[in-house]
């Protein structure tokens, strides 16, 4: 079951990464989780429930897998210390929805078949559409969702146009509103009345724009920080954004010093200490985590002096969630950089042998991802056919198709025998789409000849490609000594 938002889009966009979160941590042993039911229109599929190491960095896990039987039928189960929000994703299709410990969940789970079979359904609106069979009032996922609703209903009533311009009156209608409904109160023990107190505070946070003063002292001066509540995680992420470097009480002079010369992080620690706002250590260090990923980008910080500070929080910390946090970031902020490894992934040739870009190691490899429904995939490799023929011997062309079934692939070969470079199938590796971040077509990269990732975004076939291996591949000229008596006209 989706979680449904109905506010505005500017409150959209700020709750959105909302839904890739896992919740609160009160449990202190593993409990399992059941979740089974049926998803007819799949069978024959993997399913796959996907969970999150942690609120700031959100990498994903695959936590539980099953292949959708005949009559279609799944099963999964997971063990948890606490409530998470969690996906169910089968193929590029996903839901999500809140598992509790020591509960069994019954899903009838449908989706519309041609959005099912296109790569990124969720950009024309398509979900897996979960039916719980056991959902009650007293459900977590019902009493969110009916919060989030209703606040939503509410906001739009008192919001109709543009939220920023909205006055104490109105929010102040807002407020006495949900009050009414749900309870607003500061109880960092109880999973669903953080969610909504802190719910509420990203709404005070976005339309009313209080003083930074006034919303660390309401909301993030108390002995709690709530790791595993997307709410308080989602405020906590939105108030310390960028926060190191525009700090008035910090500078950015002392913050410069701190992390270019010599990457300490004692000292960095001490400097940030100066903000009266991250006095907490356990909040402080929690900022700095964040602000170092932030700061990986500015090219007026040592990028190298970052990744080292990363990896002394990830080993030396006193708090373990935040050596999960700081390892998950240096993952984040090294994933899919110039000269980083690439994901792992086995794919298959057309014959069904496998194939992995570490085969070609030795030569550039230039990867055109395609399916049989993007035309301007087929545009390209009209290109590359010709690329192929002037620069074959110095690189390798790989089309990898991500159409859902192989049989696709092989009549896609059968219609053009004409392209006669690596054509492989992707192999079902939904997480390795997931990872490269593939969510339209045409797309591509490109490969160093030591097997690490050149770029991302490779230049583009019909253009920047040419020129990039004319420059790469150009025969040298022959040095002329003016001297040379043979070389005198």
């Amino acid at each position: 079951m989706r979680l449904k938002r109905n506010l505005t889009k500017k409150i959209l966009a700020f709750f959105s990464i909302l839904l890739l979160f896992p919740a609160a941590n009160w449990a202190q042993k593993l409990k399992p989780v059941t979740i089974q039911g049926t998803a007819e229109f799949a069978v024959g599929k993997e399913i796959r429930l996907i969970a999150y190491d942690d609120l700031l960095s959100y990498r994903q896990k695959v936590v539980a897998t099953d292949k959708i039987s005949r009559d279609g039928s799944f099963k999964l189960t997971f063990s948890t210390k606490q409530i998470q929000l969690v996906q169910i994703a089968i193929q590029t299709s996903k839901a999500e929805f809140y598992i509790e410990p020591e509960e069994t969940y019954i899903f009838t789970i449908e989706m519309d078949p041609q959005l099912f079979q296109r790569l990124d359904p969720m950009e024309y609106g398509g979900y897996l559409q979960v039916k719980s069979k056991n959902a009650d009032q007293n459900n977590l996922n019902y009493k969110i969702n009916n919060f989030e609703w209703k606040t939503a209903s509410i906001v739009d009533y008192f919001a109709p146009n543009i939220i920023s311009d909205m006055g104490n009156n109105e929010f102040d209608s807002i407020t006495k509103n949900i009050k009414d409904r749900f309870p607003l109160e500061y109880a960092p023990t109880n999973f669903f009345k953080s969610y909504i107190y802190y719910y509420y505070a990203n709404l005070e946070g976005v339309i009313l724009h209080k003083s930074p003063d006034s919303l660390y002292k309401k909301y993030l001066d108390n002995e709690y920080v709530l790791y595993d509540n997307p709410s308080y995680m989602s405020f906590f992420n939105a108030f310390y954004r960028n926060y190191l470097l525009t700090s008035k009480h910090i500078g950015k002079q002392l913050l410069t010093e701190s992390i270019n010369q010599g990457a300490n992080y004692l000292a960095l620690f001490n400097a940030v200490g100066k903000d009266p706002f991250l006095i907490n250590e356990r909040i402080r260090e929690l900022a700095i985590i964040q602000n170092l990923a932030e700061l990986c980008e500015n090219k007026e910080f040592n990028r190298k002096n970052i990744i080292n500070l990363l990896k002394e929080i990830a080993q030396t910390s006193h708090f373990e969630e935040h050596r999960t946090i700081a390892n998950n970031m240096l993952y984040k902020v090294n994933l899919l950089q110039s000269g980083s490894v690439l994901p792992k992934a086995q794919f298959k040739e057309i014959g069904g042998s496998s194939f992995q870009f570490s085969d070609l190691k030795g030569k550039w490899v230039y990867v055109q991802f395609f399916n049989m429904d993007c035309p301007d995939c087929i545009r390209e490799m009209m290109v590359i056919k010709q690329l192929k023929e002037k620069y074959g011997e110095n690189i390798e062309f790989v089309s990898l198709s991500l159409d859902f079934t192989i049989s696709h692939l092989l009549q896609f070969k059968e219609k053009y025998p004409q392209f006669d470079w690596h054509f492989v199938h992707f192999n079902d590796q939904f997480n390795w789409i997931d990872e490269m971040g593939i969510n339209s077509l045409p797309d591509n990269l490109l490969i160093n000849p030591d097997g690490t990732l050149s770029n991302r975004n490779a230049p583009d076939i019909t253009r920047d490609l040419s020129r990039f291996l004319m420059r790469q591949f150009a025969p040298e000229e022959e040095e002329i000594n003016p001297l040379d008596p043979h070389n005198q006209k």
